[in-house]
């Protein structure tokens, strides 16, 4: 098992990847456009560390980066996809709550608990996380092909897009067991996060974190796992082979 090479390193490592990525969101004003086209070349270490923990070796700090140091140009160029499907997302949510939540997704206002009670509001944060999750499911495996097997952006986009769809059955049934788990995951966390007391935001949010911090380097591997799969080792081959 992958995560048996090293754990507390990966976890450290994937803490690395988590401050990076908030980082960036935190940026004032540019923060949404930045996360979104750097993402691609963020999202190549997480899986880079996978693929040497595979391999029996401790993976190392330098991996987080490896996503700038492989085809930068392209990465950046699937990041504007990205961006661009995000702001398809964002748009698709106005119609819903007149753009509050798009607003928000943007850091243009805040929201507080009491606006989280707003159906609109509710309705349109489920037109996004809908949205978002096909359309981030279709690009998943892009940043990969970029910087694996040296494709092009639009070609790296059109082979994890027809890979997605091709094997849709498998990722519909991985993703319902991704989210059971995260729910059961978070359960756990809940409740132990209660047992120190404190108010229900911090409970939840302490929960949160716990959650997504301990199940990153499962989900990276059984990504990485899938993307060998899905078109074979990644390394030698300059075009992949989507199974029929």
């Amino acid at each position: 098992m992958i995560f048996r090479v090293a754990p507390l390193r990966q976890l450290l490592l994937n803490l690395l990847f988590l401050f990076a990525v908030t980082m960036v969101v935190a940026l004032p004003v540019i923060g949404f456009a930045a996360v979104w086209l750097l993402f691609p070349a963020l999202l190549v270490g997480p899986h880079a560390m996978s693929r040497m923990a595979a391999r029996g070796t401790t993976p190392g700090p330098e991996l987080l980066v490896s996503g700038f140091r492989q085809n930068l140009a392209a990465q950046l160029r699937l990041g504007g996809v990205f961006l661009a499907a995000m702001l398809v997302v964002l748009a698709a949510t106005v119609l819903a709550d007149d753009g509050r939540f798009a607003q928000a997704m943007v850091g243009r206002i805040r929201l507080d608990a009491g606006d989280l009670q707003d159906p609109d509001l509710q309705w349109a944060m489920l037109i996004g996380a809908g949205l978002q999750t096909a359309l981030l499911g279709v690009l998943w495996y892009a940043p990969l092909l970029v910087a694996w097997d040296g494709l092009p952006a639009s070609k790296a986009v059109f082979f994890s897009a027809a890979a997605v769809l091709i094997n849709w059955r498998a990722f519909i049934a991985y993703g319902a067991a991704v989210m059971l788990l995260f729910a059961f995951v978070l359960m756990l966390a809940l409740g132990g996060a209660m047992l120190f007391g404190g108010s229900g935001a911090g409970h939840a949010n302490s929960a949160l974190f716990a959650v997504v911090w301990t199940l990153l380097p499962v989900w990276f591997a059984s990504s990485y796992l899938s993307y060998r799969d899905v078109f074979g080792t990644g390394e030698a081959a300059k075009s992949p082979t989507i199974p029929p």
